[in-house]
Formats: C-alpha cells, sequence, structure tokens
C-alpha cells in the first residue's frame, strides 16, 4: 500500500487530526507511556500521520538505556509498536496491537535521534498487516518489524473519539488522499 521510505501527505499528528471535510480536531491529551503528553516519565511521541502511514522522531536520553549504554531494546519495540498502532489511523482505525515480530539489527545509542516509521501493507476489515522500522541518524537500519493490528469495533471507536474529543460522526482523512 505505502513504501515507508517516501515522504507521505500529512493527514495530522497524534494530537491534531485533519478528518475527511478538512476539519481539523485537537485529540485531548492523555497519559499513554508512548505518545501521552501527561505522563511525567513517558516518551512525548509527537506522530505525523499520512495516508497508512505514521512516523516519528525520538531523541532518547540516558534514562533509557540497557545493556553497555545503548537504548534499550525494550523502548525500540515501544517505538515501533506505536508508529505500527497509529499507521491505520487514515482508515478511521484506532488499532491495537494482535502480534508483532521485531528483528534487531544495530544498537542506538541515547542522544541519537532515532526515526521511526509505520505503514499499512495490507488491509482485511477491521485487521491490518503493517510493517515498521528504526533507523539512526546516519540512516542505518536499527530495527524493523512486521505484525497485525485489530482496529476498534464501531461501538469501541465511537467511545474513544468521544473520549478524545472527535465527533463520532467525523472520519479521518481517507487513506487514497495524497
Amino acid at each position: 500500500m505505502t513504501n515507508a521510505r517516501r515522504a507521505p501527505a500529512s493527514i495530522g499528528t497524534s494530537s491534531l487530526i485533519e478528518a475527511a471535510d478538512g476539519r481539523r480536531y485537537a485529540l485531548a491529551d492523555h497519559n499513554c507511556f508512548a505518545c501521552g503528553g501527561t505522563n511525567p516519565i513517558g516518551m512525548h511521541l509527537a506522530i505525523e500521520l499520512g495516508p497508512g502511514t505514521a512516523s516519528t522522531t525520538w531523541v532518547p536520553g540516558p534514562n533509557f538505556v540497557g545493556w553497555e549504554e545503548k537504548v534499550h531494546g525494550g523502548l525500540l519495540a515501544t517505538l515501533l509498536d506505536e508508529v505500527m498502532a497509529w499507521a491505520p489511523s487514515s482508515f478511521d482505525s484506532w488499532a491495537v496491537t494482535a502480534e508483532i515480530a521485531i528483528r534487531y539489527r544495530s544498537p542506538a545509542n541515547p542522544e541519537e535521534p532515532l526515526t521511526a516509521r509505520g505503514w499499512v501493507t495490507e488491509r482485511r476489515r477491521r485487521i491490518y498487516q503493517v510493517r515498521g522500522e528504526v533507523r539512526g541518524s546516519d540512516d542505518r537500519l536499527i530495527a524493523e518489524a512486521h505484525g497485525r493490528f485489530l482496529g476498534a469495533s464501531p461501538s469501541v471507536k465511537a467511545q474513544l473519539k468521544a473520549r478524545y474529543g472527535l465527533p463520532a460522526n467525523v472520519a479521518t482523512a481517507p487513506a487514497s488522499r495524497e
């Protein structure tokens, strides 16, 4: 569906969604460890959304290290999981992880800008096949992943939209928009 290396047209961010009718809606802040702004120990990721894609850049501080002063692999997994879960947003979907497989390719260093991307490769009803990658500041591949993500049911999606301040009848921009 979408190539990870291509810069997608923006449909918004994890805090501001542009609906199919062109209106913009600010999403209420929340406590998510990865993308929430109110979690004092969180990653505070700002996710950029495109048609079937999501991306972010994160600079891990020294508190996010594991073995040998390298960024902890669990945090790299969280980074991948987050962009991959946001990738189906342009399909008006609120997706959660069903399964994810990660392959680590190179260590990441604290204070190094890491760019993470996720993109939908296949969609069947509410099931999304998604791929993702994390690259270092020198464009080396740090980690790559693939997984299945489940979109929320219509009733749960309506509840989530209400919780985050998006009207239930408003759909996010369609994936075919360029």
